[in-house]
């Protein structure tokens, strides 16, 4: 079993490096061996930078021009330089925001969820994207496989997205839980591709049977490229989950919080943001709800 997961998590890496390297997904070179993306605007001089975190759920080569910009509209209004830290996992964007090497986190669901539920940190604005202020965990496959449920991917390969994503493996976990069943017992492999895109990728290429994704990333694959999701089916659904939250440090000054908080609540009106915003595939920021967030100690995404 050991052997059949290393052996899966070398392909998919190779499958997820090579779809990085088309010339569509060039355009920005990002090292995550290295803590900071330092955005243009941030100065050896002056007042310290506010720091944001992302993990994002899109491929991080299209979006981190994107998160630049709201950055850099952040730390306009609080009149200082900002800079993107950029992580892959979820629980490190949570060491970055609770041992403060972050001011600001645009946290997924399952990240606030699982680590998020801190006395440090305050929810100040969360996503509507593509019309709505939900997403949903989906299960995909082969349109030509003869999978059609979960129950159909008994004793065969699946790819997640991370450990701790409701949409990329909590949703799939629970329901296995509810039919006494584990992922280790009822799956013949599983791996960890900490990419949708590279998830898809596995499902594509054969390496796995089915994986398990992100509404929202899915939905907008088939709008991006169309053929990452060609001849693909969706064959199971969870329930709607609040979409991510934006989180900030408790210990902020009051006045400042309450610029972030305007500056995310407002940023629609301001025509600059729009196209940084539609290419994240945000609509607007909204208040934040906390009853939109189980409280259950499960993590989701």
């Amino acid at each position: 079993m050991k052997i059949s997961r290393i052996l899966l998590f070398l392909i998919i890496s190779i499958l997820f490096i090579s779809s990085g390297c088309q010339p569509k997904q060039a355009a920005y070179d990002i090292d995550f061996s290295k803590s900071e993306i330092d955005y243009e605007g941030a100065q050896d001089n002056g007042p310290p930078p506010i720091r944001i975190a992302i993990s994002s759920v899109l491929s991080p080569t299209e979006t981190v021009k994107n998160y630049r910009e709201i950055a850099s509209f952040i730390g306009e209004q609080l009149d200082r330089p900002a800079i993107v830290i950029q992580r892959r996992s979820y629980n490190e964007i949570n060491n970055l925001m609770v041992n403060g090497g972050a001011d600001i986190a645009l946290f997924p669901t399952g990240a606030y969820i699982n680590y998020g539920l801190h006395d440090n940190l305050e929810g100040v604005a969360m996503q509507e994207r593509l019309g709505s202020s939900y997403y949903y965990g989906y299960i995909v496959a082969k349109e030509d496989s003869s999978i059609e449920s979960l129950e159909d991917l008994k004793g065969k390969d699946i790819a997640f997205f991370d450990p701790t994503s409701y949409s990329g493996y909590t949703f799939v976990k629970e329901k296995l839980a509810s039919w006494d069943e584990t992922p280790d017992s009822f799956f013949k492999s599983h791996l960890f591709t900490y990419s949708h895109e590279g998830s898809i990728n596995a499902v594509k290429n054969n390496v796995v049977d089915a994986a398990a994704v992100h509404s929202l990333s899915y939905e907008n694959m088939e709008l991006t490229d169309s053929d990452l999701t060609k001849d693909l089916k969706i064959i199971s659904q969870s329930e709607a989950m609040g979409t991510g939250p934006v989180l900030v440090r408790s210990d902020l000054p009051d006045k400042e919080k309450e610029i972030i908080t305007d500056s995310f609540l407002n940023m629609t009106d301001d025509s600059s943001m729009k196209q940084a915003l539609e290419g994240l595939y945000i609509d607007r920021f909204i208040p934040f709800d906390p009853n939109l967030y189980p409280t259950s100690g499960d993590s989701h995404d």
